[in-house]
């Protein structure tokens, strides 16, 4: 005896209902974006210069070695002093210049990376990429050019190391990144348990 056709027929498959859903839910990627690839190009174009010119700047009026000088711009606070870096930030690690050099231009491939798989309206994220690549950037320019060694010329009153603008930007771009990832890690998480 035939059995009807509803019971030997196959349930549609739930997964595959849903996919097209999820595919239209999903937002555009960094890389296709115009305006992501801007914030990114802008962000490091622009850090990379002002790195480069501040050190160019610095070096040239304070000069370097035993006749160099040095300008106090907030009393107590901030003053400018040129040095030549061998290490990585904050003098880490002196004569490893061609390992370093490996680590930034890492560094560069693994930005390129991260932004291509970033969401297109994920600006804060973009930024601080942004911010990583002119600073790996601006410390691998004089590594390559400058004998292995950084050109510093910041010097905080309360900060023990001298650095540069490169330098600040990666301070600042490495934790924001940080950050970022967490946050979109506890909405993937949040959105995962659903409503209470």
């Amino acid at each position: 005896m035939n059995q009807p056709i509803s019971s030997v027929s196959n349930p549609p498959d739930k997964a595959d209902a849903s996919q097209p859903k999820q595919d239209a839910a999903r937002t555009p990627l960094a890389s296709s974006s115009p305006a992501a690839w801007l914030r990114l190009v802008l962000i490091s174009v622009c850090g990379l210069t002002a790195d480069l010119w501040t050190k160019q700047l610095a070096f040239t009026k304070l000069g370097y070695g035993p006749g160099s000088r040095h300008v106090v711009l907030i009393p107590d606070v901030l003053q400018l002093r040129t040095t030549l870096n061998p290490g990585a930030v904050f003098g880490v690690g002196p004569g490893l210049a061609p390992l370093f050099i490996l680590i930034s231009l890492v560094a560069i491939g693994f930005v390129v990376y991260v932004f291509m798989n970033t969401q297109r309206g994920q600006w804060v994220m973009q930024i601080a990429l942004g911010l990583i690549l002119a600073g790996a950037m601006g410390n691998l320019y004089d590594r390559a050019f400058n004998h292995g060694k950084v050109r510093d010329f910041i010097l905080l009153h309360y900060w023990p190391w001298i650095f540069n603008l490169a330098d600040a930007m990666l301070c600042i771009g490495v934790p924001l990144l940080i950050v970022c990832w967490l946050f979109q890690g506890a909405q993937m998480h949040h959105s995962r348990q659903g409503p209470l």
